[in-house]
């Protein structure tokens, strides 16, 4: 129960071992899937940023991934049992986020570029649960 893959770009998936995460493409067509603002919400704007959405599933459940992209930007994402994700070789990529199938908030990722360290995840109040694996 294991995945690891590298995206290049918006849509270019490289050295992917395993079958959990499936690029998802939008409805609409072209390369990146315009997802709510999940960071510093404002009640009277809704922003739309554009991300690489990753279908993650794991045992009949499933998740979204979203990482913000753009065209020359790159990371290996590795995820393990119980829907959890490790980051590597972030390049021009500042945020990430997981939601449940319903699209809720459960988790998002700050990366170095923007924490100036570590890739730090961040459990909002209020953020929908995990979906627990039996």
């Amino acid at each position: 129960m294991s995945d690891s893959l590298v995206l290049k770009g918006l849509k270019d998936v490289r050295k992917h071992k395993g079958s959990e995460m499936m690029l998802v493409k939008p409805k609409r067509g072209g390369d990146v899937y315009p997802v709510k603002k999940w960071w510093a919400l404002n009640s009277t704007q809704v922003t739309y940023t554009p991300c690489s959405v990753f279908k993650v599933t794991q045992n009949g459940l499933s998740v979204y991934l979203a990482v913000t992209t753009a065209n020359f930007s790159s990371i290996r994402i590795d995820s393990s049992a119980d829907f959890a994700f490790n980051f590597f070789g972030i390049h021009h990529i500042n945020r990430g986020a997981l939601f449940n199938e319903n699209w809720e908030l459960i988790e998002h990722y700050v990366f170095p570029k923007i924490s100036g360290g570590r890739s730090m995840t961040v459990t909002p109040a209020g953020a929908a649960c995990r979906p627990k694996i039996k």
